[in-house]
């Protein structure tokens, strides 16, 4: 019964507004890097897309080259 609350529930954020367009806008590489708590707003900037519920990112999407690009960048 937990089991099917807790898939239940990952399926209703995985289809969010917020998460496909995060999902529209990632380069698709499951690699992340772990940040320093950086202030930033969710949402398009010109270092790609920001998904930040507690107003701090903490996680960034390494590029395709293995580097890590501009955090929070507007």
């Amino acid at each position: 019964m937990v089991v099917a609350f807790v898939i239940l529930v990952a399926f209703g954020i995985y289809q969010t507004d917020s998460v496909q367009e995060f999902r529209a806008n990632s380069n698709h590489n499951p690699v992340y890097k772990i940040v320093r708590g950086v202030p930033c707003d969710s949402g398009l900037k010109s270092s790609g897309y920001s998904m930040v519920p507690t107003g701090k990112l903490y996680l960034k999407q390494v590029n395709r080259d293995g580097t890590v690009g501009d955090i929070c960048r507007p």
